[in-house]
Parts: structure tokens; C-alpha cells; sequence
């Protein structure tokens, strides 16, 4: 039998008819927020929870390595052994998406032989900061769901449904709708995670080998040779009589520096808005 929005049939079960406010409604409960469609697919329904609860952990933060970074610049000097300031020779980038590694990279524009007679090649660097765990989401919210979905005419639900009014004035449940439950509006998640932060990288070595060409293809015509430069020393050079076109940085040895987290757990922050109090005296018998 079918408890109707305005009680129905209920007189056959010894129980008064529920008084006009009662909102008689199908209320389906469960520890998550899964409920099926309302019985005769209401789109007007209540949703609640109970007994909410939430992890305040979000997650545990990590660092990542703190990589080498290869030397980007060059400085010619007019005088032998880098005797003057100098000027620092402009590379072209290569593509973000590339393993900077080994790419043939164009002086922009090339620097005549006539205006150097040493170069300065820059060391390799570590990186100045690792990278940290990426933002968490808020954990997710513990309780006990609760939907209502009007009742009516022909509306038949399944036995996961139980029918429910409104409790009396003095907040009890009348005869034969001794099921009270108590729930609040849903919940609205205000909540966030601190992001995860790291502390100055430690430890870590680089070596680099830097390679100066005369022509832009990067194929022939080394100028001096290669020259292995450590993260701890940039490399003066004299050069050969012939311009500078273009260069290679190549890793020759690579031991990144490590990072420890600022703090070790990332923190939900915010509050859980829940809306007002409902209560449900519910029965069984009318599915």
C-alpha cells in the first residue's frame, strides 16, 4: 500500500491521518551520498546529513629533486684570460616542451671574431627550489545521508524507501511512525587544503660540458675544444680567431639536491555549513 502526500489509507492501520502540514514524504537513507531517483521521479526532493564527520588530514606533502640547470650564457671578452667585463652573448631558447640537453643553440645575433679574444662560460646551477605535492582536495565528508521526495498519487517506492511525516507539536512520533531521524540540510564544503611548500634545496652537484661553435649548425668548427664546468666555477678560455655562432650545453654529471617539505602534512581549513534541523518519524509498513 502507498502512503499518499496527504495520508490515505492510513486510517486502515489504526493510525489518524497526518494533519495537512505533515509533508508526507519517501526518505531514503545511507552512508553516502548515492540516493537513487525519487519514487515516481520528483524532481523536488530535500537532501540532509547526520552524524557528519571529516578527516582533517588532507594529504602528506612531498618535494621533488632540485635538477640541474644548464649554463644558458656566454661572455666574450676583447682582452686574453677575461681581462675586461666583457659581453654576454644572447642564445636562443629552445622549445619548452625539449630536453634542453645538447640542443644546438644560435647566438642572436653571431658575435665577429675580431670584437673577443676569451670567453666566460657560466657554470651549471641546481635549481633554486624543488617542486612540492600539487594542491589536494578537501578529504571527503563522513555521515549519514538523507533524501526526501514528496509523496503523491501513484507513487510507489521500493523497500529502500521509508515513509515519513512530521513529528507532533511537542517533537514526538505519533503511532505506528516510530522511526525518528534527525538530520540537517546538506552541507555546503567550504573547505580547502594548504598547499604544500619546500625548503631550500641541500646537497647536489652538477657538471656540465660546453661546446662553442662558429657556424650556426652546431657541426664543425669547435672553438677550443669542449669544457667540462662544475656548478662551483664559471671557465675562462681564449679563443680561436673565428666568430661564435652557436653552442651546446651537454650534463655530464647530475646529482640533484633534495628538499624537505616546510610542513610534512597538508590541512583542511574551512568550515562544513550545514542548514536547518529536520525530523523524520518514519514507518515500514507502507512500502
Amino acid at each position: 500500500m502507498v502512503l499518499t502526500a496527504c495520508g490515505d489509507g492510513l486510517e486502515a492501520y489504526g493510525v489518524a491521518a497526518p494533519r495537512t502540514d505533515d509533508n508526507a514524504v519517501w526518505l531514503w537513507t545511507g552512508e553516502k551520498p548515492n540516493a537513487p531517483a525519487c519514487p515516481g521521479h520528483r524532481l523536488d526532493f530535500w537532501e540532509g546529513w547526520a552524524d557528519v564527520g571529516a578527516v582533517e588530514e588532507c594529504g602528506v606533502c612531498a618535494c621533488g629533486p632540485a635538477l640541474c640547470t644548464l649554463p644558458s650564457n656566454v661572455t666574450a671578452h676583447r682582452s686574453l684570460r677575461c681581462g675586461d667585463h666583457g659581453t654576454q652573448i644572447v642564445f636562443d631558447e629552445p622549445d619548452a616542451d625539449e630536453d634542453h640537453s645538447g640542443v644546438c643553440r644560435k647566438a642572436a645575433p653571431p658575435v665577429p671574431s675580431e670584437v673577443f679574444a676569451s670567453v666566460t662560460f657560466e657554470p651549471p646551477a641546481l635549481a633554486a627550489e624543488c617542486v612540492a605535492s600539487p594542491s589536494f582536495d578537501p578529504p571527503p565528508i563522513s555521515g549519514r545521508f538523507a533524501k526526501a521526495c514528496p509523496m503523491g498519487p501513484g507513487i510507489h517506492a521500493s523497500i529502500d524507501w521509508q515513509a515519513c511525516i512530521s513529528p507532533e507539536d511537542d517533537g514526538q512520533c505519533p503511532p505506528g511512525f516510530n522511526i525518528r531521524w534527525e538530520f540537517k540540510e546538506r552541507i555546503a564544503d567550504a573547505r580547502t587544503c594548504t598547499p604544500c611548500s619546500c625548503e631550500p634545496p641541500v646537497g647536489g652537484s652538477c657538471e656540465a660540458e660546453l661546446l662553442v661553435y662558429a657556424e650556426t649548425s652546431c657541426t664543425t668548427k669547435i672553438i677550443g675544444g669542449g669544457f667540462g664546468v662544475d656548478q662551483n666555477d664559471s671557465r675562462c678560455t681564449d679563443t680561436d680567431p673565428l666568430p661564435i655562432a652557436a653552442m651546446r650545453a651537454v650534463l655530464t654529471r647530475q646529482r640533484p639536491g633534495t628538499c624537505a617539505p616546510t610542513w610534512p602534512v597538508s590541512q583542511a581549513i574551512g568550515d562544513l555549513v550545514s542548514g536547518e534541523r529536520r525530523v523524520f518519524c518514519c514507518s515500514n509498513n507502507f512500502n
